[in-house]
């Protein structure tokens, strides 16, 4: 098993997909925040808490860029995944005697990681940015809220990515991967603000006041109400439930229909 990990973070480091995800992100990132720079802090905030300074940029600067970020990074990732099957890395994998649970657990391994570097390289990039220009927060008070933010939004983006890895696992397809893994992510970033929408606002701001349970089961909604300040105890075990179930779901019937797809 650790030697199939190696091999595969071997194969993504001297992929030039994974750099062209990176550099992508973080131009992106770098162009909003040079065009939007401190409105980020004026303008109506689209999650609560978000005071003027570092922290508060993150949160809001995290909340505008995190669906661009995760539908660019988590279609790549499912690009990379999908060229094992297309170039018959799997096959060669399965010959030389790995079970396909390694096989499949290595996967995840890679769908865990690479979009997450991705997302939270880009959004780091971003801080840097600004950092000098706007006041710090204690060490008490960011270290806390980062961690508890990083590690929701860790298990939020991977649960949007672990359908990604069903529809590698049923199309085995390079091609069709990307088109079907960009259509999903496409989908299930842009429905959230239609839902959102019949939903009455917090005055002066863009966030709900009491989010539909619809929403609440929503891993896209969710990725910004991770960053509330206010969050309770209870609201993020909630936010971790939720991604960990969905996760669950769509790995399991990946990993169903993997183990039983006949391989070219």
């Amino acid at each position: 098993m650790s030697n199939l990990l190696k091999h595969r973070w071997f194969e993504i480091r001297h992929n030039p997909i994974l750099g062209i995800t990176l550099v992508v992100c973080c131009a992106f990132t770098l162009l909003i925040t040079n065009s939007t720079g401190l409105q980020y802090l004026t303008d109506p905030p689209m999650v609560a808490g978000v005071s003027y300074n570092i922290k508060g940029f993150f949160a809001a600067l995290t909340a505008d860029t995190i669906y661009p970020l995760l539908i660019i990074s988590d279609t790549f990732t499912a690009m990379m995944l999908g060229q094992l099957f297309s170039d018959r890395t799997v096959d060669q994998e399965v010959a030389a005697g790995h079970s396909r649970k390694s096989i499949f657990f290595s996967q995840c391994i890679t769908g865990f990681s690479v979009p997450n570097i991705a997302v939270f390289l880009a959004v780091f990039v971003g801080c840097l940015r600004w950092v000098g220009s706007i006041p710090s927060p204690s060490a008490e008070e960011m270290i806390p809220y980062l961690f508890r933010a990083i590690v929701l939004l860790l298990l939020l983006n991977f649960s949007l990515f672990s359908a990604c890895i069903l529809i590698v696992a049923f199309l085995r397809d390079t091609a069709k991967t990307i088109t079907t893994s960009a259509l999903f992510l496409l989908v299930a970033c842009w429905t959230m603000p239609a839902l959102e929408q019949a939903v009455p606002k917090v005055h002066g701001t863009i966030y709900p006041i009491n989010p539909s349970l619809s929403l609440y089961l929503h891993p896209a909604f969710l990725m910004r109400y991770a960053l509330y300040s206010t969050l309770t105890p209870l609201q993020m075990f909630w936010t971790a439930g939720v991604a960990v179930g969905w996760t669950i779901f769509f790995l399991s019937i990946a990993y169903c229909v993997f183990r039983r797809c006949e391989l070219k």
